[in-house]
């Protein structure tokens, strides 16, 4: 089976990938040498890198269907997926199952191809150091993505070949390894500052972070290693950004994109539009009723937050509780969602929206935006410097970190309001309850909720998500828009793709994740 040398695209991995596509096509693409000879050839490729995460079954709108929809935190306007991801009963040979795993290894064989390029080019490290960063960075961010979601996978680090494409299971321990090595090479070699949303070497800190309290979940109290590696990089962070003024601003395309808090965000526009808008609008929302409204929130997420807060103005930013619904005439009815409405059984009503990518303009005659997801920022970097500082030592100084961020918040208001209001008084297992409530109230929807939910463990997803969900009283679970959660911990994972085990001769049925 003869190879060609690596194109920009990398279209010869993706059909390794996807298990049933033939490798014996001669691509005409350019080749290696021309295309790091110099560094518009390499910036080609680095721009194909950051395509691929804007790719429609990565960033761009299945990761969302995937981890939004399987997070137990939310409904869904496609009726199909009421029975399967959205009742946390995701199955193989799913869609979004098999699309995100195949997404995540095409934007990783174009980080791998960069990488390599570079590395054997004859161009000078200072033109290229922050480009390698880049890639690092992509590729630890991409698979520390993969083995929270799968818990093992593949692991391909060098460009493909005849001989690797094939790779089987890595364990979640190497995986993990090779993600904090990765992403200590970003942060060496990536800039310190740019303004483009691109990662910066506090992306790489803040990255690390995250990896080390997830790592740390499982520690007792008294091991506190990789708490203290979290604070670590945590604290390289703060500081360097800082809040907006207005918390409402983040959500509207004209000031939502390269603000101050921003640390890592994916860029689209609207010729290349990412689909976050077409996901979260409601079906019909919009004049050119071209949007789908498929990831609305769970009732208890709004009643959880307005009961932690009854007056913070992020509520109204979160939640889109009323909105117009057009015809194919073009007449628009005002349609209001629960917590006004209460109906069980109606699609357009019955659960709110997430304004956070709700179209601000009814008019629009499309989804197509310049908005931008941001995947980090500032206000996250709180919030977990908050935690950490309490699992190492108690909230006495971790109150500083989340006071921030809901001094913002009720400043974040027309008039200012007196909620939420300063935490103090609480002791440490109070602090951790609040804290993790806390990144719903903020990050709704911004990519984080499939995993801040299970970083815990099982015990706590049972907890606070499965039995909090069940047992919302308004929930009615034998009408068709209510879905009750199974008790199971196999939805701590998700499955390993179908197609995978079907095509990879080093990957058996026996190696599926338990329960599937």
């Amino acid at each position: 089976m003869k190879l060609k040398i690596k194109n920009i695209l990398s279209f010869i991995l993706v059909g390794a990938m996807l298990g049933a596509c033939s490798l014996d096509e001669d691509p005409t693409f350019p080749s290696e040498e021309l295309l790091f000879s110099d560094i518009e050839g390499a910036n080609t490729v680095l721009n194909g890198c950051y395509s691929g995460m804007a790719d429609f079954n990565y960033w761009g709108a299945d990761f969302h269907h995937l981890t939004d929809l399987g997070s137990g935190l939310y409904n869904t306007g496609k009726d199909a997926n009421l029975k399967d991801i959205a009742a946390l009963n995701p199955y193989s040979s799913q869609n979004y199952v098999e699309n995100v795993w195949k997404g995540c290894f095409r934007a990783i064989e174009r980080c791998n191809d960069l990488i390599a390029g570079i590395n054997k080019s004859s161009l000078s490290e200072d033109a290229t150091k922050d480009m390698l960063g880049q890639a690092y960075f992509l590729r630890a961010f991409t698979y520390f993505n993969l083995v929270r979601l799968y818990g093992k996978a593949p692991l391909r680090i060098e460009p493909a070949s005849s001989e690797n494409v094939n790779a089987g299971l890595s364990s979640s321990a190497q995986i993990y390894e090779q993600v904090i090595s990765d992403a200590k090479l970003a942060k060496v070699n990536l800039d310190e500052y740019r303004v483009d949303g691109r990662p910066t070497t506090y992306a790489a800190n803040m990255l690390l972070a995250k990896v080390y309290m997830t790592l740390a979940a499982n520690q007792t109290s008294a091991e506190t290693e990789y708490w203290q590696l979290a604070y670590n990089e945590a604290i390289e962070v703060y500081g360097k950004f800082s809040l907006v003024a207005d918390y409402r601003s983040l959500w509207f395309e004209e000031t939502s994109n390269y603000t101050s808090e921003s640390i890592f965000e994916i860029a689209g526009n609207v010729e290349n539009t990412l689909r976050h808008l077409q996901l979260f609008t409601a079906s019909n929302g919009n004049l050119g009723r071209s949007v789908w409204g498929r990831i609305k929130p769970n009732v208890e997420m709004y009643d959880q937050h307005a009961a932690a807060y009854s007056a913070d103005p992020r509520i109204g930013a979160t939640f889109q509780t009323e909105w117009y619904k057009y015809n194919s005439t073009g007449k628009a009815t005002l349609q209001k969602t629960y917590p006004v409405f209460k109906g069980r059984q109606n699609k357009d009503k019955s659960y709110p929206f997430l304004a956070k990518y709700f179209i601000k303009n009814p008019e629009s005659l499309n989804y197509n935006t310049n908005m931008n997801l941001v995947a980090y920022r500032y206000s996250d970097l709180l919030l977990m410097l908050a935690e950490i500082e309490n699992e190492l030592n108690g909230p006495a100084n971790a109150y500083q970190y989340v006071n921030e961020v809901l001094d913002r918040a009720r400043n974040s208001a027309d008039t200012p309001t007196a909620e939420p209001t300063d935490w103090i008084g609480l002791s440490q297992e109070q602090f951790r309850e609040a804290i993790m409530a806390e990144y719903n109230f903020e990050l709704l929807g911004e990519g984080h909720d499939w995993f801040n939910v299970r970083r815990r463990g099982y015990d706590y997803f049972k907890e606070k998500v499965i039995d909090a969900h069940n047992n919302t009283p308004i929930y009615n679970f034998t009408k068709s828009r209510d879905v009750e959660y199974a008790d199971n911990a196999r939805t701590m994972l998700f499955p390993i793709p179908a197609s995978e085990i079907t095509a990879n001769p080093n990957i058996s049925a026996s190696d599926q994740n338990p329960g599937y």
